[in-house]
């Protein structure tokens, strides 16, 4: 088994995908990984970075987030060179928030407006 490690980094518009490595074991994949993390918070505490190695080991992915315009996704994805499959194994997969949220307001704006065409009343809020 192989373990590929990837790295995604977000900042303010620009995004940053990598391909850190790749390890024979698991915990040394998780270590790897661990390193992009301590490189990228400067004020982690060992405990802190112990705790993410673990994370890491046991799930997989670990997401950082310094604040709403900066982030730090982890992944390690298992590759199997002993089986050939018709599957494309997912290497990382991210969703950008910005997106999202768009989506979100844009299904919000879309009910309002037929709620608005129906008739109905919006729900009020009494204040008192």
């Amino acid at each position: 088994m192989l373990y590929i490690v990837t790295c995604l980094i977000t900042e303010e518009a620009s995004t940053e995908f990598s391909i850190i490595g790749a390890a024979a074991d698991k915990k040394k994949a998780a270590a790897m990984a661990a390193e992009i993390y301590k490189d990228y918070n400067k004020v982690a505490s060992f405990q802190n970075i112990e705790m993410i190695t673990e994370w890491l080991a046991t799930r997989s992915s670990y997401s950082f987030r310094k604040d709403k315009s900066h982030r730090l996704q982890l992944a390690i994805t298992e590759v199997d060179a002993e089986k050939e499959t018709a599957n494309k194994q997912v290497v990382f997969s991210a969703a950008a928030e910005q997106d999202e949220l768009m989506r979100k307001v844009s299904q919000a704006l879309f009910e309002g407006k037929h709620t608005a065409e129906r008739g109905g009343e919006a729900p009020s809020c009494p204040i008192g």
